[in-house]
């Protein structure tokens, strides 16, 4: 009725050389396989997308959307902290260095990110 309690360890093997190592022709082989799989799916999907002003689009639509939604939660963040502050749970001096804060993150979004997108286009 009693289980066995006592305790076991597992005793590992040591692996010898690069014996643990995949082999560099087998990870050249799967590379390029992946790549010619993508090459040959890849037009049709460009196609069956709508193109690339569909893309476009979609993008410009998402950023849209992005930007909106980060300014709501700018505004939440800011609203929240202010919160506290009134009711004292906060000092003043936190608010002002949460300000600053979603100054340097809003300025990251919209200064490094139209800045990449423009990149790219």
């Amino acid at each position: 009725m009693h289980r066995n309690t006592k305790l076991t360890f597992i005793k590992l093997a040591q692996l010898s050389g690069d014996a643990y190592r995949m082999p560099l022709q087998r990870i050249a082989t799967r590379v390029r396989q992946t790549i010619a799989l993508g090459i040959a799916i890849g037009p049709e999907l460009a196609f069956a997308g709508g193109g690339l002003d569909s893309a476009t689009q979609g993008a410009t639509t998402f950023k849209i959307w992005l930007y909106a939604f980060l300014g709501v939660v700018a505004a939440c963040v800011l609203m929240w902290k202010g919160a506290e502050c009134w009711a004292d749970r906060a000092h003043w001096s936190e608010f002002v260095t949460m300000c600053g804060k979603v100054a340097v993150v809003g300025s990251v979004v919209g200064v490094l990110a139209p800045y990449l997108w423009n990149m790219f286009s």
